[in-house]
């Protein structure tokens, strides 16, 4: 059996990831954080001089004893070093025409990547090859440690290890333990070879393997991976054994066999491909009878970016899956389950710089939500095409432009689908100083229908033309606090006038009601999509202040406030969403402060202009224990509410509670529904060599059948470091180190081996 794996040191093993309860299986593709070895190791470096890559030989020792053949015996405290290796010894016999080492007693080698104690040694200092025996060796940068019967180096690069043991671990602990028949080691072929391997914990076998391939360097070889395996309630005994394939420099693939004793045979299948200016990946699942359904299943997952031309671009993306239940029962990427549509459509972009943009989009959707059922689905645009253009230099500050879109929405079962044509010449000046900033534009909408399926009594080819006009301008002012702070003043208006056109004509394929925060508050349209422009005239103002530290350039504080004061009340409506009336409107505030260097604070407030009604509101609390990574304490607090809809409050933290132990726990709890969403606790206990971690986790679950059930799993993880980890570890159920960094999900990195 051949398998390949990509270690974390040069003597690594991959082994099988276990898991147990009802948990989706884990994901051994995606890259994950692990915590380097950091056991103490034997000092031999302490007694050999730093290696240098000198090719002159040089010899030291107290005595010599020379002879006309050119055969010497040093004794006492002999050095000899040559180009980056150097020897360490009481006694050794050197043949200086044949540059060749001959040593019988206890000595040290050591080389840029390993350290080596033997009993008997002989060596080619001019070949760099020789034989080592009775050995115990050290790898340098690795924090790793062995024995070895034999150890035979070549100057091709290649060295063979016979009856060899392994580990991390400091000397005289072995918590685990890899051993090997024999083991050969390939530089320039970047292979690992072992024979009869046993991985020891705690002195328990807990794999075997006969034959182990595996790469020593960082390029990609064929093989098989880790083999992945558990138990699920719904899936029964569970078997991966997953095949990495090398096909070329620019693609590559894994595929995967998986058995379910519950479900039968599946085939998965993950590629990606990379040229110069195209890349794309694609993920598929086939199981072609399901033991519990009877039914055919499968799933595919397909994504292609890049670029045709100098000014052509293309994008797209296609997702489909044979059923609702697909990922409740045979399980998936994380997050799958609670995403209400698989999206699938293709996007060409034409961009002649500076000048304009056409885009051409087909878009579909499949629900796989089974919380939306009887809900109708988006409608689909087969196609959109979209015109943007701007005059490449302006006049006085003043440039014309124009957006243009035609789109064809159709959705099954819908009552009416219809064509759309919008044109929207507008002409802009803006222009902005130091100390003040201001702009202007003004906008003609026409938008045409024609329509298929229309209500009765209702037009099938509707119109609407509107003129908008907009002009906003701010100060910005600096000053110097008392504590040597700059902060920064920056007052903003706008003012927005469209007239008002009855709109209750016109269809609905695309408009909705976005979150009022505190960008809509400058929206030249306050409802999403164009089939509903909203009439309006109001002035919004606004206030941002940013206090700044001049010497880190951190900024401590940022704080803004504004709301919109409509002159008079809004009347084109949307069913179901409330029309603002006159007078001021919600205010809305947004505050992030850096209290130090472990604690900030993040703060979003609705609230209305007596101060009498909360519309929305989330604080949040974050602690980080700076440098310390995922071992440092941490904690989230977090309250979130929605008038009418929900009021969540999270807890999560991970700290250090006794030597050795780390416990991890995640509560989010619904006040509106008084009811625990999702939680889990998790114990961790930790080495210089080994961790292991224990979850406990109690989360909603849904299905067509069973809407609001909560599921309960355990994971189970054991991290052997410089060697691998196996299951399911607490940390990627914790909020992200850094809120802002990119989120990878399972997904993203699955055919990265």
């Amino acid at each position: 059996m051949r398998f390949h794996f990509r270690p974390l040191l040069p003597l690594a093993v991959a082994v099988a990831g276990v898991y147990c309860g009802d948990a989706a299986l884990a994901d051994s593709y995606a890259a994950q954080p692990r915590d380097p070895a950091s056991c103490p190791q034997l000092q031999y470096t302490n007694e050999l001089p730093p290696v240098v890559a000198d090719q002159n030989l040089v010899l030291d020792a107290d005595h010599v004893q020379a002879t006309q053949s050119g055969l010497s015996r040093l004794t006492g405290a002999v050095h000899v070093s040559h180009d980056g290796r150097a020897f360490a010894a009481e006694a050794l016999d050197y043949d200086g025409p044949d540059k060749h080492v001959s040593i019988n007693t206890e000595s040290l080698f050591r080389d840029p990547r390993l350290v080596i104690k033997s009993e008997h040694a002989d060596f080619d200092m001019g070949s760099n090859t020789g034989e080592f025996q009775e050995t115990h060796f050290t790898l340098i940068s690795a924090d790793g440690r062995g024995t070895a019967d034999r150890i035979f180096i070549t100057g091709s690069n290649t060295a063979e290890l016979d009856h060899i043991t392994y580990t991390s671990c400091s000397l005289g602990d072995e918590a685990w333990l890899m051993s090997a028949r024999k083991l050969r080691l390939d530089e320039d072929a970047g292979i690992g070879t072992a024979r009869d391997m046993v991985l020891h914990f705690q002195q328990v076998p807990i794999l075997y393997l006969p034959y182990l391939e595996y790469p020593i360097d960082n390029e990609r070889h064929s093989g098989m991976l880790a083999p992945i395996f558990g138990e699920s309630s719904q899936r029964g005994f569970d078997l991966r054994l997953p095949i990495y394939l090398n096909l070329a420099p620019n693609y590559d693939a894994i595929l995967t066999p998986r058995y379910m004793t519950d479900r039968g045979a599946q085939i998965e299948g993950d590629s990606r491909y990379l040229f110069a200016h195209q890349e794309g990946t694609f993920h598929g699942e086939y199981l072609p009878d399901d033991n519990e359904t009877g039914h055919e299943r499968d799933y595919v997952d397909f994504s292609h970016q890049g670029r045709l031309s100098e000014r052509i671009g293309l994008e797209a993306h296609y997702a489909n899956v044979s059923d609702l239940e697909y990922f409740t029962d045979l399980g998936g990427a994380y997050g799958l389950s609670a995403t209400p549509y698989l999206a699938r459509g293709a996007t060409l972009i034409y961009q002649a710089p500076a000048a304009y943009s056409i885009t051409a989009l087909i878009e579909n959707y499949q629900q796989i939500s089974t919380q939306l059922l009887g809900i109708d689905d988006p409608y689909t645009r087969l196609p959109q095409v979209r015109l943007q253009a701007l005059t490449p230099g302006d006049w006085h500050g003043a440039r014309a432009g124009f957006d243009g879109e035609f789109t064809n929405f159709v959705r099954d079962n819908a009552s009416v689908e219809g064509l759309r044509l919008i044109g929207r010449p507008y002409l802009r000046w803006d222009t902005d100083h130091n100390a003040w900033f201001a702009s202007a534009q003004g906008d003609v909408n026409y938008t045409a229908y024609s329509l298929t399926g229309p209500l009765e009594g209702e037009p099938a080819q509707p119109r609407r033309t509107l003129p908008l006009f907009s002009a906003d301008g701010g100060l910005r002012f600096e000053r110097e606090t008392g504590n040597n702070m700059l902060q920064i003043l920056e007052p903003h208006l706008q003012y927005l006038v469209v007239p008002y056109r009855n709109q209750d004509q016109l269809p609905l394929f695309d408009t909705g009601q976005p979150d009022f925060d505190f960008p809509q508050l400058f929206a030249l349209n306050r409802y999403s999509g164009n089939d509903r422009i909203a009439d309006a005239n109001q002035m919004t103002s606004a206030l941002t202040t940013r206090f700044i530290d001049p010497d880190s350039g951190l900024q401590k504080l940022t704080a803004s406030f504004g709301e919109i004061y409509y002159f008079r009340p809004s009347r084109v409506d949307v069913p179901g969403v409330a029309l603002p009336s006159s007078g001021s409107s919600d205010l809305i505030g947004e505050t992030t402060y850096q209290i130090n260097r472990r604690w900030s604070t993040n703060a979003e407030l609705e609230v209305a202009p007596q101060l009498d009604r909360i519309g929305r509101s989330e604080i949040d609390l974050r602690y980080r224990q700076p440098d310390a990574g995922l071992q440092g304490q941490r904690l989230d607090l977090a309250y979130r509410y929605r008038e009418g809809q929900l009021e969540e409050t999270d807890v999560a933290f991970s700290t250090p509670i006794i030597t050795n132990w780390r416990i991890a726990s995640q509560f989010k709890y619904s006040l509106r529904q008084d009811k625990a969403l999702d939680s889990f606790v998790g114990l961790e206990y930790q080495t210089c060599c080994w961790a292991a971690r224990g979850t406990y986790r109690r989360y909603l679950s849904s299905s067509n059948n069973n809407v609001g059930v909560f599921s309960n799993g355990v994971y189970f993880q054991l991290e052997l470091k410089g060697l691998t980890r196996l299951g399911s570890g607490f940390d990627p159920l914790l909020p992200a180190l850094d809120p802002d960094a990119t989120i990878v999900g399972p997904r993203a990195s699955k055919v990265l081996p």
